[in-house]
């Protein structure tokens, strides 16, 4: 190898170094852009961010290549392919979620491409029905059986290709987790106005209390049930304090911001969560055991959960304009 292949090796290497810190950068104005703008103010905010915005770039990196597809959706595939058929009850609810879906028709005029990549989410339900097992020669009759059922389906982040789609999904779970800590830091500060207004209200009470106890109207009034009530409201202003202690920064300042954010990006696993789920089902939907699954094909989605929130399934589909403006 040259001096000059050498060369052009080196500005090339610089070159992607260059555009690598480049997207870091832009992707850490959209995850202050989208928890707190004000994160801005704080001195060498971008710095202290690109540890933390790697961190999770590789978390949701994992999370969207999980996803399985892109498979073809279209009505006719139901009796065809065997993710299509366990996902939806019949042809029809395909034709009906493919034609009235609205953003997917937009897409398709502003775009004026064919087919298009999106991701299809629906909730999973498992319910107990009962049934014949065959083992061998031996039929059994009334068994419990898992049946698996799949509904509220939508299609959303539609792109031009699968690469934009998955794109798009990136960007998703990093607006959910930048969408916590705004969410985070308002609960906190919320929490905390409360507590205050709750602390001076009694704090007032508790004043008034002691000016009645040093006035006429302490001499003619019960001095113990006066002192318990005056005990009572000093130790809850204790506890209002103690509270307000232990309340993480979340007073709406830009420091209380970015520690917040900071804390969010170190541990995504804690806010957004993905893993493959594996079922061998047959045609009536039935998980299969290992012993009699062998005629029963095994179908492959993502679990995406945002913890306490949603749990849903996903795959990638590629869907037809002509699919979707067909009438049934």
């Amino acid at each position: 190898m040259g001096i000059l292949d050498t060369w052009n090796q080196y500005r090339e290497a610089k070159k992607n170094q260059r555009q690598k810190e480049s997207d870091l950068i832009d992707l850490i104005e959209r995850m202050v852009q989208d928890s707190d703008p004000s994160i801005r103010k704080v001195a060498g905010y971008r710095d202290q961010l690109k540890q933390p915005v790697e961190n999770a770039l590789g978390h949701i990196e994992s999370l969207i290549s999980s996803i399985p597809g892109p498979f073809r959706l279209f009505a006719e595939a139901w009796d065809k392919d065997p993710l299509v058929h366990a996902l939806f009850v019949n042809p029809g609810e395909i034709r009906s979620l493919l034609q009235n879906h609205a953003d997917l028709q937009s897409f398709f005029q502003k775009s004026g491409v064919k087919t298009a990549v999106a991701l299809l989410s629906a909730t999973k339900k498992e319910r107990t029905v009962f049934g014949t097992d065959q083992q061998g020669e031996i039929v059994r009759r009334d068994v419990p059986q898992l049946a698996v059922e799949f509904y509220d389906h939508r299609v959303v982040a539609p792109g031009v290709d699968e690469a934009e789609n998955r794109r798009e999904l990136f960007h998703r779970g990093l607006y959910v987790l930048a969408a916590h800590t705004l969410e985070e830091i308002l609960r906190i500060h919320s929490i905390r106005e409360e507590l205050t207004e709750e602390r001076r209200m009694l704090a007032v009470k508790l004043k008034i209390q002691y000016s009645r106890q040093r006035g006429l109207e302490g001499l003619l009034s019960d001095s113990g049930a006066s002192a318990a009530g005056a005990k009572q409201a000093q130790e809850l202003l204790e506890e209002i304090d103690n509270q307000l202690t232990e309340l993480e920064p979340g007073s709406g300042k830009p420091e209380d911001f970015l520690r917040k954010l900071e804390k969010v990006l170190l541990d995504p696993g804690n806010f957004l969560t993905g893993k493959p789920i594996r079922m061998r089902l047959n045609w009536m939907g039935v998980k299969q055991s290992e012993e009699s699954a062998e005629n029963a094909p095994e179908v492959t989605l993502a679990e995406l959960e945002i913890p306490g929130k949603v749990k849903r399934v996903a795959a990638l589909v590629a869907v037809s304009a002509e699919e979707c403006a067909a009438v049934a």
